[in-house]
């Protein structure tokens, strides 16, 4: 009899296995920080992210939610958990489904690149505390994902910062090519109230010949907190490549309207396009309740929702 015992009782801890729910079943992934552990996490995050793209959202959820099994903790796999989350909760509550929503997704799962102050430029510029100037808790911002590296497919692009309650005079953007000379060098007075600001590199400077594709730039902002002690800047820095969009998003954009075209950029992982005409959108149409949408689920999805109810200046 105990033969017979024994077998059932395996069965029955099968069967009961089975029925476990899949959060506890978490133990059983790949040891994390294992080989076959990193090779699955990015399997499950690429098919994550080509179920978003075709707008598979629960199928989306499913492989980002096993992504989160082989990296327990990982920012993205949690990042896109929430953002597709939303947009399951949203399509349940709304009578007319959108074609999709725009989310940015990342060209590569690399280091975040920091949008806090940044290490030594030069003799001349430097990142120190910046707290002699910077009136409330919230820092010199980047909006920029967190990615190592900014994408564009602009010769003159847009940079956007959250900029603090401040006693700066002056803000100053500086931009850097491979061989770090100075190519690009703008200072502007400090808004009277916090919030977003933006810069465009001008396309009519006979001093700037604009960003060439295929080649990375560092940029570098700061908060003139003392115009005679530099060392005083508060400063944040960071990458920006130009690239050239392949005949796939090419062919996508040739029938798009603005708002289509800033999806297609962000799941393009092409960050910059997609902010920069959204922002246009919501200056131009600050009422209209669906590109609010867009900015918010935009940010959101580039781990920026702290900025999302910041205002946009001019």
């Amino acid at each position: 009899m105990k033969p017979v015992f024994l077998s059932r009782c395996f069965c029955v801890a099968f069967i009961l296995g089975s029925l476990l729910p899949v959060s506890l079943n978490a133990s059983l992934a790949n040891p994390p920080g294992t080989l076959q552990a990193r090779l699955d996490y990015n399997q499950y995050m690429q098919l994550g992210y080509t179920a978003t793209r075709q707008r598979n959202y629960s199928e989306a959820l499913d492989y980002f939610r096993q992504a989160l099994y082989e990296r327990p903790g990982d920012r993205y796999a949690t990042l896109a958990i929430s953002n597709i989350g939303s947009y399951i909760s949203r399509d349940r509550r709304s009578s007319t489904k959108r074609k999709t929503y725009i989310t940015f997704i990342p060209s590569n799962l690399g280091i975040a690149t920091k949008r806090t102050p940044a290490a030594t430029r030069s003799d001349q510029i430097r990142s120190e505390s910046g707290e002699v100037c910077i009136q409330s808790k919230k820092r010199l911002t980047a909006i920029i994902p967190g990615v190592d590296v900014l994408r564009t497919t602009q010769a003159n692009p847009s940079f956007f910062f959250y900029v603090p309650q401040t006693s700066a005079p002056v803000m100053e953007l500086v931009l850097q090519n491979e061989q770090e000379e100075v190519i690009y060098q703008k200072t502007l007075p400090v808004p009277s109230k916090p919030g977003i600001v933006s810069f465009s590199l001008p396309p009519t400077d006979a001093n700037f010949a604009g960003l060439q594709v295929g080649q990375s730039y560092q940029w570098y902002f700061s908060l003139i907190c003392d115009r005679h002690e530099r060392s005083s800047d508060y400063v944040i820095k960071g990458d920006i490549a130009r690239l050239a969009p392949n005949n796939s998003v090419n062919s996508q954009l040739a029938t798009a309207n603005l708002e289509e075209q800033a999806t297609i950029y962000a799941l393009s992982g092409i960050w910059e396009n997609a902010l920069t005409i959204v922002a246009q959108l919501r200056k131009s149409h600050p009422n209209d309740l669906a590109i609010k949408n867009d900015w918010e689920d935009l940010l959101r999805s580039g781990d920026l929702e702290p900025m999302i109810n910041e205002p946009l200046l001019p």
